[in-house]
């Protein structure tokens, strides 16, 4: 028996989870009855029928809706008497700009609860009516939820992965409800933020010995798979990539081909190993200098070496001799280290580090500006005739800059933005300018151009760290 005293912050801690996982599930009856009971849920329930969720698979998955209200849950009875401090701590609430009180996250979206330990930890939000530049929107972390620790699905698909010793990811929370429906139930998704090393962790103490990522072909889950398959291959986990064929999604895939022959794709789907192989040699443009085509084989050098077995590597090489037009015999020269290749380029400092020395003045400058120009796009001539993206500090902010006043579709460029943190940051910029009926305009524009040069000018002359190169 252990006598040792409980720890009384932690005890308080715990008892702080408890209340925040009672609040979320008043928050999900009380959208559970929108969406069956409501008129309101009508278009939720239309949503679901053309996706192809049975009533009985989203009342299983107690889906539900939030209404196109601002504070629909807010002032119901399901949160009477509720104390606000734990509504907003749970990531439902948020608190007004103008006033007091709170007013609801989600609007007029479908819910889908994520849970965890047999409790709901938090919400992911499907939007159905209104404007949102997020399709998708997620609770925020709270003492109850991490996105990055956390793994929607995983609570049904638990068995089955010890069954099977098999964990099949896939791109969002439809997918996995689609296939679990289906009859593979050993689907499990992230929760709208890439794969991290605990994920990983979490699906092998599942009984996980083996992954398959299952997402689609468009560019966004191409970097999707790719990333996920660097941290399999970090980790030493055999994985796998399958896109299914002519832009299905994974349960329509399994409806046309069956359980079975679902399970005979995933048998037979490309090694991530030599996904990541096939995608760093498909950069290489036809006819490239000597210099990149050594650079090329420098780069793979890690996914070569990683092989699963002495034919598996020696097919590698002979893969990217072809490619490179080189003789098996040289590129096993270069990858053991032993050719004259020149230097290779000195690498740039990685984002994150220069994300450590960016000021939060001048990053919030320009998430005001690059929201701004998301929110009017008519502004992005503007933008891009002032010279103003030239000056962005954060590269990632200033990629999607570059993409916007390019006429590129803003939604893409958003999903390129990297870590996800900073990409959930710009939403959070764009969803406050909806809240507050933001109406920028050129001369608005203008002012937010002066001030951030400003605010760099000045960061620049009092720290001594210069300014991050443009790629």
């Amino acid at each position: 028996m252990d006598l040792t005293p409980p720890d009384p912050e932690e005890a308080r801690r715990s008892a702080r989870r408890a209340a925040l996982a009672e609040v979320n599930e008043k928050a999900c009856t009380f959208f559970e009855r929108i969406l069956w009971e409501h008129a309101k849920g009508e278009v939720a329930r239309e949503h679901l029928r053309k996706r192809g969720i049975a009533d009985d698979t989203a009342k299983a998955w107690r889906l539900g809706y939030a209404p196109n209200l601002w504070d629909a849950l807010i002032k119901s009875h399901a949160l009477e008497g509720v104390d606000p401090r734990l509504v907003e701590e749970a990531g439902l609430g948020i608190p007004r700009k103008k006033g007091q009180g709170l007013y609801d996250r989600f609007r007029g979206r479908l819910i889908i609860p994520i849970r965890e330990s047999g409790r709901i930890v938090g919400f992911g939000g499907r939007l159905l009516e209104g404007e949102s530049e997020a399709k998708y929107l997620n609770s925020p972390d709270t003492p109850l939820y991490q996105k990055g620790m956390t793994l929607f699905a995983l609570d049904r698909a638990r068995d089955s992965i010890r069954r099977e010793g098999v964990a099949l990811f896939v791109e969002g929370y439809f997918d996995a409800i689609g296939l679990h429906q289906a009859g593979v139930s050993s689907s499990i998704a992230t929760c709208g933020t890439a794969l991290t090393d605990k994920h990983l962790e979490l699906v092998t103490k599942a009984g996980a010995r083996e992954l398959v990522f299952v997402f689609d072909g468009d560019a966004a889950g191409m970097r999707a798979a790719q990333r996920a398959s660097e941290i399999a291959a970090g980790q030493g986990t055999p994985a796998r990539v399958l896109v299914p064929p002519g832009g299905e999604d994974p349960d329509e895939t399994v409806l046309r081909v069956g359980v079975q022959g679902f399970r005979e794709m995933l048998a037979v789907a490309q090694p991530s190993l030599e996904f990541l192989l096939d995608r760093a040699l498909g950069q290489l443009p036809k006819g490239a200098p000597i210099e990149v085509r050594v650079r090329a084989v420098e780069a793979v050098r890690g996914i070569v070496q990683a092989a699963p077995s002495p034919l598996a590597r020696d097919l590698y090489v002979e893969k990217v001799a072809e490619k490179i037009g080189a003789t098996a015999d040289a590129i096993r020269r270069a990858l053991a280290g032993k050719s004259s290749a020149p230097p290779a380029a000195k690498p740039q400092p990685p984002q994150r580090d220069a994300e450590k020395s960016l000021p939060p003045s001048v990053l919030k400058a320009e998430l005001v500006i690059l929201a701004a120009v998301i929110r009017h796009p008519e502004l992005a001539p503007e933008l891009a005739h002032s010279g103003a993206v030239g000056e962005f500090v954060q590269p990632a902010l200033r990629a999607a800059a570059d993409a916007v006043c390019s006429g590129q579709d803003a939604k893409g460029a958003i999903r390129a933005v990297e870590p996800d943190q900073l990409r959930q940051r710009l939403l959070d910029a764009v969803s406050e300018m909806e809240q507050a009926g933001d109406q920028t305009d050129a001369k608005r524009l203008s002012t937010l151009l002066r001030k951030h040069a400003q605010t760099v000018a000045l960061e620049r002359k009092q720290r001594a760290s210069p300014r991050v190169p443009r790629p």
